[in-house]
């Protein structure tokens, strides 16, 4: 529960307490892209961000109508997750993204941006969708999803601001602390 006081110090008045409607972070071993579609399901592997129950991917792939043409050429296919089960170079992505979402350390490409999904090639040098991430002390915010190639001089493509959403910090850092084991 978070509190607003619009009055003056000291006083109740102004006093409203507003309920904050957290977002349940999970992750799942893959997800079917494409059902919502009028092709085959496609499943994708690799571990996958669901948002109350609803897979990531899918979420951004049905908000891609909004952007540009070319925003929409480039996230096609942008719905592999960075945290894949690998022993390989691929994992080393996923350890990354888990510390830049703990607030451990910082994407130093796009400083303030965590890496989310990548394409089919599996590396976020590709291209990438990320996400700002706001870590407060009872919250975690994801907002201002966006695709990009790399470079900070590469134009990206901003996804709806309407796509944001808010989690418990515990619940949030929880689900990260045990993917940590699985990357």
């Amino acid at each position: 529960m978070i509190e607003d006081t619009g009055g003056t110090p000291g006083s109740d008045e102004g006093m409203q307490t507003h309920e904050v409607e957290f977002s349940r972070l999970t992750l799942d071993r893959g997800v079917a892209v494409g059902r919502r579609w009028k092709r085959a399901a496609h499943q994708v592997g690799g571990l996958q961000w669901s948002i109350n129950g609803e897979p990531l991917a899918l979420i951004l792939q049905e908000a891609r109508s909004s952007l540009p043409k070319e925003g929409r050429r480039l996230t096609a296919d942008l719905y592999y997750s960075v945290l894949q089960r690998s022993k390989d170079d691929y994992g080393d992505a996923g350890r990354d993204a888990l510390r830049f979402l703990l607030g451990e350390d910082e994407w130093e490409e796009f400083p303030g941006r965590t890496p989310l999904l990548i394409g089919e090639c599996l590396h976020v040098e590709c291209a990438v969708i990320s996400a700002v991430i706001d870590r407060q002390d009872e919250t975690v915010t994801w907002r201002r999803f966006q695709a990009h190639q790399p470079g900070p001089d590469v134009e990206g493509y901003l996804f709806p601001s309407t796509l944001t959403y808010t989690f418990d910090r515990e619940q949030h850092d929880t689900v990260l602390r045990r993917a940590k084991t699985l990357v």
